[in-house]
């Protein structure tokens, strides 16, 4: 999910995993993106759900957020 168009850019990742957890972290990180990126259009909230991953699997999610940050930064990038 993509949401907003601004300056200011949010990766909110999850792994899929850990949704049947009782904490309900994965629904509760969703509706927090979509929540953040309805008060303030200037934020671009990405949520990202990742598939087959669990707890221990983190290289993923840091290997997408320093994409996500750097594409910012890259001339003819949006």
């Amino acid at each position: 999910m993509n949401q907003g168009n601004g300056d200011i850019s949010f990766l909110l990742g999850v792994w899929e995993l850990e949704g049947t957890h009782k904490s309900g972290t994965n629904e509760n990180a969703l509706e927090f993106s979509k929540r953040l990126s309805l008060k303030d259009r200037r934020v671009n909230v990405q949520f990202n759900e990742f598939e087959g991953e669990g707890h221990l699997s983190v290289f993923p999610l840091i290997n997408r957020a320093l994409r996500f940050a750097l594409k910012r930064n890259v001339p003819g990038k949006k």
